[in-house]
């Protein structure tokens, strides 16, 4: 029997290499480097955050978009059925109209419209009232209108109507923030992901190392009960103590399948991949630098980077600019208005000269006395002058219109005062209570803001000194046990006492591995209240 467990053991011991070799070959090999790129292309949160940006640019074109001009035709028949009222009136009329504007909206608030228009008019009359009283069946119209309407108190001013571009600029801006503060979120906690599988897997190896230790010392212990040196009962102390770090062990290498779920979570792993079951070896190790840090650059630098800062100054600007519109609104509207048309027909009234013959003339005898019985009856022929009309065809109402033979222009102003105007003030009230409000944030995230980069200065300034004390601890505690142990080969010492050393030291290396992990996690969160974790990570987002 004790022979082919020798055998066993053997054939483990030359497997072993193997079986490590076949394990790192399996493993996911990762640098800080790499999660952060992984954890920036697949997470889910930043996936979600990336579409505002988007959204609120998107806004900014809407906003501008007031600005655009636009096109508008129209086109219309009408048919009208009636008796005749007189002899010249219609009977029956078909009309066809057609339209096109084109307005273009002014940054100072006004429009210009320019209008054409096409009116073509055939109308049915009696029999033979056309011929007698002159009139045409068919008339055809055209004009063109350049018209303008510009306020001159309430909405002047280029400033004034930015206002709903600039704030939607504002919202751009605050949404690229909001998403870049989400990204330093997720690169911080991958940071720390990372940074606790490193100290998780090294707390593993104190852990196996101990119980090693715990081994060997079971080992020394046997020996010496058996030469005699020893009682039994020592044998029972250095076994419990075997099974206790065994436990450790266990416990030990469940926190670190527990950090690996954590950082694959974060890189988002696919539920079905097998990278869930292959363990992962980071590649980077802890680097511990100590330096000291200038608190009130640290806060200046915050106070310019940080995206709550940024967030709430912006929107202090879009109340301010709230507010400058609210009380625009309080003043009266006045507005100046001008239009020019020229229009154009299918006819045109021409001179015309004849020679009329006009009889029935009274003409005074030659004796001078009127009425005294010598009247002459004669007649003459007189020149006449008259206008008559030449029906052209429908493109002659268009070529009129260069000519400017019939124009029509106009001007005025507008005078609006509102009575009252309690809308318009409590609008204004409100903006003046939120104006007031945002400028309070912007203060409040100021406070925040410092009392954060302090708190987190003071975290890498004590993760500093743990580091030191905890290194000084290490070999100090390493001594301890070194001494401790050549007692007990020397028969001056309790294997109680000797495994209570080895603890004491294991728990100052395990402290040390602790305290090196807080000091990269405080670095890291130091950068992301500082606004310029990203920019550390050499991290540029598009």
């Amino acid at each position: 029997m004790k022979i082919r467990h020798l055998v066993l053991l053997i054939v483990v011991l030359l497997l072993a290499p193997t079986l490590l070799f076949a394990q790192e070959q399996t493993a996911m090999r990762l640098t800080l480097q790499d999660c952060t790129a992984l954890a920036i292309e697949r997470n889910l949160e930043i996936a979600i955050a990336r579409i505002a940006p988007v959204s609120s640019r998107e806004g900014v074109t809407i906003a501008e978009a007031a600005f655009d001009p636009s096109l508008s035709g129209s086109l219309r028949h009408n048919e009208t059925e009636q008796e005749p009222t007189s002899t010249f009136s219609s009977t029956s009329q078909s009309v066809e109209q057609a339209g096109v504007s084109y307005t273009d909206p002014t940054r100072y608030g006004g429009q210009w419209v320019a209008e054409l228009g096409y009116r073509e008019s055939d109308t049915s009359y009696p029999a033979g009232s056309a011929a007698v009283f002159g009139l045409v069946p068919l008339n055809v119209g055209a004009s063109m209108t350049l018209s303008i309407n510009q306020p001159l108190r309430r909405n002047f001013g280029l400033e004034i109507n930015r206002t709903a571009i600039d704030q939607a600029l504002n919202n751009l801006k605050i949404s690229e923030s909001q998403f870049q503060d989400q990204v330093m979120a997720i690169v911080e906690q991958v940071e720390t992901a990372y940074w606790n599988l490193v100290g998780a897997r090294q707390g593993l190896v104190v852990a196996q190392e101990s119980l090693r230790l715990a081994k060997d010392f079971l080992r020394q212990t046997k020996i010496k009960v058996d030469v005699g040196t020893l009682p039994p009962i020592e044998i029972t102390t250095a076994e419990a103590e075997v099974a206790s770090r065994d436990e450790s062990e266990i416990v030990q290498d469940n926190a670190v399948r527990n950090a690996e779920d954590v950082l694959r979570a974060l890189i988002r792993v696919p539920p079905k991949s097998l990278d869930w079951s292959r363990p992962i070896l980071p590649e980077d190790e802890p680097v511990y630098n100590a330096s000291s840090i200038d608190v009130d650059a640290a806060i200046e630098e915050a106070l310019a980077r940080r995206s709550s800062v940024l967030e709430t100054r912006l929107a202090l600007k879009n109340q301010e600019l709230n507010e400058r519109w609210r009380r625009n609104q309080l003043r009266w509207d006045l507005r100046f208005d001008g239009a020019f048309t020229t229009s154009g027909n299918n006819f045109e009234y021409v001179p015309f000269s004849f020679l009329e013959t006009v009889s029935g003339f009274d003409w005074v005898g030659p004796d001078g006395i009127d009425n005294n019985g010598d009247v002459f009856r004669t007649e003459a022929t007189v020149p006449r002058e008259t206008l008559v009309r030449q029906d052209g065809s429908r493109g002659d109402a268009f070529s009129e219109l260069p000519n400017f033979d019939n124009t029509n222009w106009s001007v005025g102003l507008t005078l609006g005062i509102p009575l009252g105007n309690r809308v318009a003030k409590a609008e204004h009230a409100r903006a003046r209570a939120a104006l007031d409000q945002a400028g309070l944030r912007v203060d409040a995230a100021l406070q925040s803001v410092s009392v954060e980069v302090r708190r987190a200065v003071r975290e890498v300034e004590t993760t500093t000194r743990r580091v030191k004390a905890a290194s000084a601890n290490v070999v100090l505690q390493q001594k301890k046990q070194d001494a401790e142990q050549k007692r007990y080969e020397n028969g001056l010492s309790t294997a109680f006492q000797v495994l209570q050393f080895q603890r004491d030291y294991l728990q100052a290396e395990a402290n040390r591995i602790s305290a090196v992990v807080d000091y990269m996690k405080a670095l890291s969160h130091l950068e992301r209240v500082k606004g310029t974790l990203l920019e550390a990570r050499m991290i540029a987002l598009d």
